[in-house]
């Protein structure tokens, strides 16, 4: 876990206190009388008064046909918003072409809507240019300060920022400079992708890129050449720190186009589209619709640019038999890893990709703003390696363990396994029958059942999804054999591995995949579940003997020795199958479940000993259209896993609290969205209860809305918990709870992480770490950290020496220091971190309890051997939603 370098760099800039812009800037505020109206038809139309109309589709398309819109505000149409609509960098607006635009939006929303009244028919006609009033905007100056501890900054920069970034890299050819060399090797085409949401700004490349491949023909020896493209996309927000200095995210990523017809979408797909003579794309979703509609855009956008722009036009089926049109009349539909067949390149950049764009964009940003726009200053490292010194060592043994071969004969794991585990194998394949057992002997399991999976994997009729599945869990019920080998033994502690069917195997109807049911039905015979595909065809033989362990070995071995005499690189191979893995892997994941851990230890001078964790998490139950909500925590201490719900007073042993959740136990009541009732089963329940030093961890995104507004950065304080009493917002302090401690976890899906790199001793850019960091202008007690990833194994090839944009120098073998072709299909990857805030009791030695953090990130977990993004307890509470009952499913 030790940094050779004391400091990292975070990919993120600076946000200016003053800015100017290069133009004038105007707005259009809605009439209040328009927004009465939409309200008032949406109203009519769904029943609900709290739902606006569907005006992203509106914004989206005007700024595709009106050049001089720069950004919207989807808030605007709020009834009691003052917020205003769309803004502009001229004051000569064609408000006449705006209002015929929210008509034929207002025709096309609510077309056939049998509530419209003739009074709503005649305010519809009514609508007209002269309702609409532009005025200048004044920007407020300073961009953003801080007044007793609390950031000023205007909702108008939110958008504004990122669209004056998004739009100067599109605004001409953007220079690549290779770092190695300090030459341009490219320029590149940037254009505006308008997104539904606010805040976020998009770019991509376009024309977009060729990633050419020869490969066999299916099933053939001829071979075959396919073109698949790809665009270079760029991505701008502005978010704060929890010291509240706002900070600009540039993240770099790739866009994968579909570059085949389809005919079949296994879930929903995006499509960017580009008008003729649009300088800008627009997303929206293409969804299969049912037997009538099949495949057919979600929203209106696709209409109202047919309807507003003469020229253009096109159907969902167009997109879907070209689905990557490069014409005046553009469009791309995103490719996904759900699709067949696979794309000719990867996602994702190497580290030097990023720096490369990172600096392009500065200098972009430095021609237009001069230097408004630099770096983050730089975080420092926690000394804390002395504290992890047994966790370490212990967590070795492990990894040591779960890598050795399952033909060898090994010790005792190192990590608790119930003594009383059963292990039930469903299989579909001998070479599942055969390796199970194996993998039991290494894990001295010695309770095992394997059977057939038989009739109970096949296909669902995949006519009513509910029926069918409440069928097939019935069928499980009347296996006597079934019931006889998992529920003979009450006291038993029951994982069943299922062997399924590829996903791909249901392509063209998901609703037949048995797969959802499998859990909710074992669940009812006490069991836990997990799941795994069988060998492909192409994969390697195990060795399921000693004997012919050993002679792979000696040939590995002697391999490595006549590759080295030869001067020439070595490629390890592993001795284990695809399969092999994938089942191992699955094996530790179910193992979880039933229960098997590792604590870490964690010891230093100021911290308490006998530490637990727990992770809270909201699950999400999808019950017909109506979402409710089930409140989950998971405890991790030296004596083992326990979970509770909301609701549930006691806690269970993590085996039975999923066991009774997915068979939809009648304690495990999901309640409707209720942020006080939330709050309070935190603070009045959990907190309450506890008896020991206990760190409680939680998802900022998944809470922090939800009731806990402690978990909001603006709330954050060292000491004290952020209350909401439904008139205002006190402080409690934590030492009310004096076993409590509180870890908020920022995880990078939330767009506010970006990534890092070490500095060396010049301050250079150089690799990863895995570390605890802290901001170099506080101390390590600040109580907010940046919490960094290592390259996990799988990449030990190396990720710095690799790259999709310019040669890099090979590194090992004769032909050291020759270039190699840049690997626009290879796998890009950048290790991240989390953001994480403490709130402690008055003594606590902050970095201590970080590096705690950190430590059950590395060293918590037996499925997981790398960092996980959560802390081990709320990973495993994450996980929960997994277990969900039948009923709490969503329809594929």
């Amino acid at each position: 876990m030790a940094s050779k370098s004391s400091t990292i760099q975070l990919f993120a800039l600076q946000v200016p206190t003053q800015i100017s812009l290069p133009f004038d800037l105007y707005a259009l505020t809605l009439p209040k009388h328009w927004k009465e109206l939409f309200n008032r038809l949406q109203q009519h139309k769904l029943g609900k008064n709290y739902v606006l109309p569907p005006v992203e589709c509106l914004n989206q398309v005007l700024q595709l046909l009106v050049d001089s819109i720069l950004f919207s505000s989807p808030n605007a149409f709020r009834l009691k918003s003052s917020a205003r609509w769309l803004y502009f960098n001229t004051e000569k607006i064609d408000t006449a072409y705006i209002a015929t635009a929210v008509k034929t939006w207002l025709n096309v929303s609510f077309k056939n809507c049998n509530s419209l009244t003739d009074d709503d028919i005649a305010k519809i006609q009514a609508i007209s240019g002269s309702d609409l009033q532009v005025g200048k905007v004044q920007l407020p100056q300073p961009v953003w300060d801080i007044k007793d501890g609390k950031l000023n900054l205007d909702d108008l920069y939110y958008d504004l920022i990122p669209y004056l970034l998004a739009s100067a890299v599109a605004k001409s050819p953007l220079a690549l400079i290779n770092p190695r060399t300090n030459e341009e090797f490219e320029k590149v085409n940037f254009r505006e992708i308008v997104s539904a949401e606010s805040g976020a700004k998009e770019v991509i490349s376009w024309p977009p890129m060729q990633a050419v491949k020869t490969r066999k023909k299916e099933g053939s020896e001829e071979k075959e050449t396919t073109t698949h493209y790809y665009s270079y996309c760029l991505t701008f927000v502005l978010h704060y720190s929890t010291s509240g200095e706002p900070y600009i995210i540039c993240d770099y990523s790739i866009k994968r186009w579909v570059s085949w017809e389809f005919k079949y979408l296994p879930s929903g797909a995006t499509v960017c589209i580009k008008p003729t003579k649009s300088t800008r794309f627009a997303a929206c979703k293409l969804k299969y619709m049912g037997k009538e509609k099949d495949i057919d855009f979600e929203s209106n956008l696709a209409r109202l640019v047919k309807e507003l722009d003469f020229r253009d036009k096109f159907t969902a089926k167009d997109v879907i038999q070209n689905p990557c049109k490069k014409d005046e009349l553009a469009w791309a539909v995103t490719y996904s890893n759900t699709m067949s067949p696979s794309h000719n390149t990867d996602v994702g950049f190497f580290p030097i990709d990023h720096e490369i764009f990172l600096q392009a964009c500065m200098e972009r940003f430095k021609e237009i703003f001069g230097d408004k726009f630099p770096l983050v200053e730089i975080y420092s490292h926690c000394a804390n390696n002395k504290a992890l010194r047994k966790s370490v060592s212990h967590y070795k043994k492990v990894t040591e363990f779960i890598k050795s071969h399952f033909a060898e004969q090994t010790n005792t794991p190192p990590f608790y396994i119930a003594p009383n585990l059963k292990l039930v194998l469903l299989a579909q394949s001998k070479e599942a029958e055969d390796l199970i057992p194996l993998l039991a002997r290494k894990y001295k399991i010695n309770d095992v059942i394997v059977q057939e999976l038989g009739s109970l994997g096949a296909e669902l009729p995949g006519k009513k999804w509910d029926i069918d599945c409440k069928n097939r869990i019935e069928q499980f019920q009347k296996n006597q054999e079934l019931r006889k080998n998992i529920s003979s033994d009450n006291q038993a502690v029951t994982l069943t591995l299922v062997e399924i069917r590829p996903k791909d195997h249901f392509w063209k109807n998901p609703a037949q995949d048995p797969k959802p049911c499998f859990r909710p039905a074992l669940a009812r015979m006490y069991s836990v579940t997990d799941h795994f595909v069988p060998k492909d065809e192409n994969d390697d033989e195990d060795s399921l003997e000693i004997e012919d362990l050993t002679d792979k070995i000696a040939q590995k071995e002697a391999a490595k020795e006549a590759a080295k005499n030869e001067g020439k690189p070595y490629k390890s191979k592993s001795l284990k199958s695809e399969f092999a893995h994938r089942v191992e892997n699955t094996l530790l994941s179910g193992l979880s479940m039933a229960g098997a851990y590792v604590y870490p230890t964690f010891e230093t001078d100021k911290f308490p000993s006998d530490v637990a964790s727990v992770g809270v998490y909201l699950i999400r139950y999808y019950i017909g259209e109506k979402t409710q909500y089930l409140p989950v925590a998971v405890r991790m201490d030296k004596e083992g896993i326990t979970a509770k719900a909301y609701g549930i007073n006691d806690w269970l042993t993590f085996h039975s609290f999923q066991v009774k959740m997915a068979s939809g136990a009648k304690e495990f009541q999901a309640i409707d969205f209720n942020k006080s009732n939330i709050q309070s089963w935190v603070f009045n329940n959990l907190f309450q209860e506890t008896k020991q030093p206990t760190l409680f961890c939680f998802d900022a995104a998944n809470l922090r809305t939800c009731g806990l507004i402690f978990l909001q950065k603006q709330f954050w304080q060292k000491h004290s918990l952020a209350f909401d009493t439904g008139e205002n917002i006190t402080f409690p302090s934590i030492s009310e709870y004096p076993n409590v401690r509180v870890a908020s976890i920022i995880t990078p899906n939330t767009l506010e992480v970006p990534i890092y790199r070490v500095c060396d001793e010049e301050g250079e850019l150089a690799g990863h770490t895995a570390g605890v960091f802290y901001p170099s202008s506080q101390n390590a007690e600040c109580g907010y950290y940046y919490l960094s990833n290592q390259r996990p194994e799988s990449r030990s090839g190396g990720i710095l020496q690799e790259s999709k944009l310019i040669p890099m120098a090979k590194t090992r073998g004769e032909k050291k220091g020759e270039l190699k072709k840049p690997k626009p299909y290879a796998q890009g990857y950048n290790p991240r971190g989390v953001f994480l805030n403490l709130t402690l009791q008055e003594k606590d030695c902050f970095s201590d309890w970080a590096s705690f953090v950190q430590c059950l990130r590395l060293y918590g977990l037996i499925h997981y051997l790398g960092a996980t993004t959560w802390p081990a307890p709320l990973h495993l509470a994450a996980g929960l939603d997994d277990y969900r009952p039948i009923h709490a499913i969503r329809e594929p």
